[in-house]
């Protein structure tokens, strides 16, 4: 009984210290779209695997967060005031809205990816769709 004991907490022990919180990295770089910096937006990295993404804001078109290790889909999204398809209005009569401009491979449908592997530099220069 006693040895069970023992081999129960023994398991337990080892448990525990492979319980921790996943190795993440300090992410930096710019994002632009068609040459141009994204002067406001949001970058999140999200693992492909378990575990939790992380992001946060890009300003100026630069951009500083912490990613989990491994493989990670990148998503990219920006919004601006861009103006309504002709007959469409908006709320009190506005004529445009804050619309997300970055085609949807680079945010909802994204292809882009990064493998983190240390606290690096990645930049992302967008094109056109």
């Amino acid at each position: 009984m006693r040895l069970l004991l023992l081999g129960l907490l023994g398991g337990l022990a080892l448990a525990l210290t492979g319980c921790g919180r996943p190795t993440t990295y300090s992410v930096s770089g710019t994002v632009t779209y068609k040459g141009e910096p994204i002067p406001d937006g949001y970058v999140a990295f999200v693992p492909e695997g378990p575990g939790r993404g992380g992001g946060g804001v890009i300003t100026s078109g630069s951009y500083q967060v912490r990613a989990q290790a491994g493989k990670n889909r990148v998503e990219i999204t920006a919004s601006k005031m861009m103006p309504l398809p002709r007959g469409r209005v908006g709320m009190n009569g506005a004529k445009e809205e804050v619309q997300q401009y970055l085609p949807a491979r680079y945010n909802s449908k994204t292809e882009l990816k990064a493998d983190i592997t240390s606290s690096t530099t990645l930049d992302f220069n967008l094109g056109s769709e």
